[in-house]
């Protein structure tokens, strides 16, 4: 499956633009595993010694790759970015505020993983952090929000993905009240 039949699923969100006052696209479990399934292809058999996950909502598409490659070390990195969970929430810079098991990390091949970039500064801060540490990082993400992205490089931001949008996304695993944030 190529990263075309993602944006036909997703093509309520193709060729948008994000200004704050569209509702947020809500994504399936059924779309999150199709874009795994184009970025489990995109890394190309790569082989990692450690996943590590951003906290918070970088660990469930982290747990998702590290069984799909069959990746047993895992690791978290806790990073502040935004003030609350709602839309287009304030941001304020990244800084690493914790983690957990980061010496799996030490001298490894790396699979740094989260489930959406937006401007890439939370990634480019996490890529930084397990750098110091590891042999080498490959950064990944479910989904790119391209209306977000500073440049029209998206891999200035991040190394693989699976599906682009021009929105704000929110997650099956996030919460269900969000509905009334609408």
């Amino acid at each position: 499956m190529g990263r075309r039949r993602v944006k036909m699923v997703l093509a309520q969100a193709k060729d948008e633009v994000s200004k704050g006052d569209r509702p947020p696209l809500f994504l399936s479990w059924n779309e999150i595993d199709q874009a795994m399934d184009l970025l489990e292809a995109g890394l190309g058999g790569q082989q990692f010694d450690v996943i590590v996950g951003i906290a918070r909502a970088g660990l469930v598409p982290a747990v998702m790759l590290a069984h799909r490659l069959g990746v047993r070390q895992f690791a978290v990195l806790e990073i502040r970015r935004t003030a609350s969970d709602g839309i287009n929430s304030a941001k304020r810079p990244p800084i690493v505020t914790g983690s957990f098991n980061a010496s799996a990390i030490l001298r490894k091949r790396v699979l740094l993983v989260d489930d959406i970039v937006g401007e890439g500064l939370t990634m480019k801060v996490a890529r930084d952090w397990v750098q110091e540490r590891a042999v080498s990082v490959s950064t990944c993400c479910i989904v790119v929000n391209k209306a977000n992205l500073p440049h029209t490089n998206i891999g200035l931001a991040v190394d693989h993905w699976g599906c682009l949008v021009h929105r704000w996304v929110r997650f099956p695993w996030e919460r269900r009240d969000w509905r009334e944030e609408l």
